[in-house]
């Protein structure tokens, strides 16, 4: 597509699809007047007004792209040339930051709301208080060194007269988008429709994510700077740690997340009562499937099959959920942590690999080194 908008031609443009000219050639010519024969049957049944090949002024032209099908997934086609025309287009209207994602991220606040009120307690003691939407936020500010950044954006984020201003300016510029109208044309005069096409798909887009921020920061407009600067800092960083427990966004997948919970020292006994001391580590669940509980570290244990990172843990009669929740996440990093520490018998050298050396003469994992 990039190539036929750069080039200098003229083209038809028929019933939402794009017909390139015929070249003249005497193979072609015969083939075309073969398809071209009385009686030859030349509706495509999809497009039942879309012809294959047709004659315009003595010129033969050949169907070759459909209009919308290129437009509405030119996301896919030409993703860095989109890319780029989304950021200018909404650099000119100040909108480069999406800072309300977070609050439009089920799956964070799951975990910042749902999971980590579970392995996170606000007060010491033997009463566990069920913390609220705003003690987790207070106790996040309370744990985390936010930067004053964060406090400084938080006060835009409030006032929503900005973003309502800026909402109407793109609703009272919204451009009608109108298929190009049938007949020949430059590609210079594609080029230009098409990206005003393109534009206008961008738009459509991106008003109804300012519709909904705009819902949502109405509801926060009476709220707390602190806790807003709170959910900017989480949003912009994509990973916390509070007393162990904490998440990372993962790579290249916006709205996935590595969850997981430290567990520090702890001692296994071998068949001889023998005492090995494993490190600290991070037991974790993705967010997305398996949901399995896995170690994040290079990291060896009887229940890991090597000695390296990211090993799901083995546990004989777990079965994986189908779903993220709360619930869910909570059950498979509870069984995880408790699997490490209390789950290899020692008479039973039950998993991959046993702590001492025994008779079978079948190369594994040595943890000589954790021995005391």
């Amino acid at each position: 597509m990039r190539q036929l908008l750069n080039s200098d031609m003229e083209i038809l443009v028929e019933s939402d699809f794009i017909y390139l000219p015929l070249l003249f050639d005497p193979a072609i010519e015969k083939e075309v007047l073969t398809l071209l024969r009385p009686g030859r049957p030349m509706e495509n049944p999809g497009h039942p007004e879309s012809k294959t090949i047709i004659t315009h002024k003595d010129r033969q032209f050949v169907k070759a792209l459909s209009i919308t099908s290129v437009l509405e997934n030119y996301e896919v086609i030409n993703a860095y040339d989109y890319k780029n025309r989304r950021k200018e287009f909404l650099k000119k209207y100040q909108l480069t930051r999406e800072v309300d994602d977070i609050l439009l991220d089920d799956t964070l606040k799951t975990i910042l709301f749902r999971v980590m009120p579970y392995f996170v307690r606000k007060n010491r003691g033997l009463q566990r208080k069920k913390l609220q939407y705003e003690d987790i936020l207070d106790l996040i500010g309370e744990k985390i060194d936010i930067p004053e950044k964060y406090y400084k954006e938080a006060k835009t984020f409030r006032h929503v007269e900005h973003l309502r201003a800026v909402l109407k300016g793109l609703e009272n510029q919204k451009p009608i988008f109108k298929p190009p109208a049938n007949g020949l044309l430059s590609t210079h005069q594609l080029r230009d429709w098409f990206h005003e096409a393109v534009h206008a798909k961008i738009l459509a887009k991106e008003h109804d994510r300012l519709t909904k921020a705009l819902q949502i920061r109405l509801q926060f407009s009476q709220a707390k700077p602190e806790h807003a600067a709170t959910l900017l800092y989480i949003a912009d960083t994509g990973s916390m740690e509070i007393d162990g427990f904490g998440f990372t966004r993962k790579n290249g997948y916006r709205g996935e997340y590595f969850v997981y919970k430290r567990m520090g020292e702890y001692v296994l006994k071998d068949y001889y009562a023998r005492s090995y001391l494993f490190p600290a580590c991070r037991v974790a669940v993705s967010t997305y499937t398996p949901f399995r509980p896995f170690v994040m570290e290079k990291y060896k244990h009887p229940f890991l099959l090597r000695h390296k990172s990211g090993q799901d843990i083995c546990m004989k009669h777990f079965a994986p959920p189908d779903e993220f929740t709360a619930e869910n996440a909570i059950r498979i990093l509870e069984e995880g942590l408790t699997a490490l520490r209390y789950g290899y018998d020692a008479r039973r050298r039950n998993g991959y690999h046993s702590l001492d050396r025994n008779w079978v003469h079948i190369p594994t994992i040595d943890f000589e080194d954790y021995r005391i």
